[in-house]
């Protein structure tokens, strides 16, 4: 009987678990998904963030649409050389590079899918990199010296 009860016991902590790490993972999942927004020229961006390692390398890839007003917001804990490129991405990206003071150091503009493998990156430590659709940073004047706020 005791045998019984333990293993029953150990099933449901087991069960608890799974069931916890199922609702953290969601959780995380809708935190990184839940528009934030952003500035820059006036221009209000709706913007998912990724800060995990996961999160960063999955980034934008296998999305077939970004909404117009629309980007993803690459964080890292500390300033670094961070490359990127458009492996498994399915849509044209614009691509800025930006320091810890939050300037705009680096812009990659129109950058298509088919640019795999080929690697872009900025010649100066950045802390964030932001990527919108193709186009608009044209569109909206936004340049190397450009500030943004979170």
């Amino acid at each position: 009987m005791f045998v019984k009860r333990k293993i029953a016991l150990s099933f449901l902590l087991l069960s608890c678990a799974l069931v916890l790490a199922i609702s953290v993972s969601s959780i995380r999942r809708e935190q990184r998904q839940a528009a934030q927004t952003l500035l820059v020229n006036n221009n209000v961006l709706n913007i998912e963030i990724a800060n995990t390692p996961q999160e960063r390398e999955h980034g934008l890839c296998c999305r077939k649409l970004l909404p117009a007003n629309a980007g993803m917001l690459f964080v890292y804990d500390m300033p670094g050389d961070y490359h990127y490129w458009m492996k498994d991405t399915l849509i044209p990206l614009d691509m800025y590079w930006i320091d810890a003071s939050k300037t705009i150091i680096h812009i990659e503009s129109n950058v298509p899918p088919a640019s795999y493998p080929k690697i872009f990156g900025a010649s100066s430590p950045a802390l964030y990199v932001l990527e919108t659709n193709a186009g608009y940073a044209a569109k909206h004047k936004i340049q190397v010296g450009s500030r943004v706020s979170f």
